[in-house]
C-alpha cells in the first residue's frame, strides 16, 4: 500500500507535468519531481528526434539533454555517454528499439559488469552513480529517454511500479506539447547559419576545442564560445553532439579553409 508520501510526490509529479507550458520547460520541472518520488540523486532527459530529415539515418544523436541538477554532464560525459551507448544494457533498452518499459540497471546486468564497462569509468564514476532506473517515452517521432540516478542502494520495486503507472501520463504530455512545439516551428523557420557558424560546426564535428577552432580561425576561444551559442539557438539544441547531428548535411570544409 502507498504511503501518504508516496502518493504526494505521485501527485506532485502528475502536476509538474501538467504545469509545464511547452515542451522546454517540462524536464525542468518534471525531473526534480520524480527524482522526490523515487529518492534519486539526479536524472538525466534525453530528447531524440526518430524522424529522419535530409540526409540523415533514423535514430539520430541527441538533440537535448537536460540534467537535474545542473550541471549533470559536462560535454566530456555526455560525448562519452554516446559513445558507450550502444554496449551499455540500459541505453539499449532505453534508446529507439528497445522496449522502453521502467527497468533498473541492475536487472540487466551485475555490478561486476557494470564497473568493468566504459560507461562506468566514462560517465557514471565521474557523476557518482551506482544505481539506475530508467524508461522512454515514445509520442510519434520523438522520443525521450529519462534516467534516474543515485549511489548505494538499489531503487525499489515499488519505484519501478511508481513509474510503469506514471509513464503512460507523462507521454500524452510530452506527445501534446511536442504537437505544440511543430506547430511553432513550422510557423517560425529556423535560422540559417552564417559562414563562420558553419565553418565553426564544420571544425567542432572535426573534434577540435574551442581554443584550437579559434587558432584555426583568428580568434578567442571566447568569440567561438558566442559562434556556439548562435549555433545551438539556430539548431534549436544544446550541447556540441546534437549540433554536430542537426547539421550533419554541411559539407567538409575545402582544404583551403582548412
Amino acid at each position: 500500500m502507498a504511503t501518504a508520501s508516496t502518493v504526494r510526490a505521485a501527485l506532485a509529479t502528475v502536476e509538474a507535468a501538467d504545469a509545464a507550458a511547452s515542451l522546454a520547460q517540462l524536464p525542468g520541472m518534471l525531473l526534480p519531481a520524480l527524482v522526490n518520488l523515487v529518492g534519486a540523486d539526479s536524472a538525466l532527459w534525453t530528447e531524440l528526434d526518430t524522424t529522419p530529415g535530409p540526409g540523415q539515418a533514423a535514430g539520430p544523436l541527441p538533440g537535448r539533454i537536460v540534467g537535474y541538477p545542473e550541471p549533470l554532464l559536462t560535454e566530456e560525459t555526455a560525448l562519452a555517454l554516446e559513445r558507450h551507448a550502444r554496449d551499455f544494457p540500459l541505453t539499449c533498452h532505453t534508446r529507439p528499439g528497445g522496449d522502453g518499459r521502467p527497468i533498473r540497471r541492475s536487472d540487466l546486468q551485475s555490478m561486476r559488469s557494470f564497473r568493468d564497462s566504459g560507461i562506468y569509468a566514462d560517465v557514471a564514476q565521474q557523476i557518482g552513480v551506482d544505481q539506475m532506473l530508467a524508461t522512454a517515452l515514445k509520442p510519434g517521432g520523438l522520443h525521450v529517454c529519462i534516467s534516474l540516478n543515485r549511489a548505494g542502494l538499489d531503487f525499489t520495486p515499488t519505484a519501478v511500479d511508481l513509474l510503469t503507472q506514471l509513464r503512460p501520463l507523462l507521454t500524452r504530455r510530452v506527445a501534446r506539447l511536442a504537437a505544440g512545439q511543430a506547430m511553432l516551428t513550422r510557423a517560425t523557420p529556423p535560422r540559417q547559419l552564417t559562414a563562420r557558424e558553419e565553418q565553426v560546426l564544420r571544425l567542432v564535428a572535426d573534434g577540435l576545442t574551442d581554443a584550437a577552432i579559434g587558432h584555426r580561425l583568428g580568434c578567442s576561444p571566447r568569440t567561438v564560445d558566442k559562434h556556439l551559442e548562435h549555433i545551438y539557438r539556430s539548431l534549436g539544441v544544446s550541447c556540441r553532439t546534437a549540433a554536430i547531428a542537426a547539421g550533419c548535411v554541411i559539407q567538409p570544409l575545402s582544404p583551403a579553409t582548412r
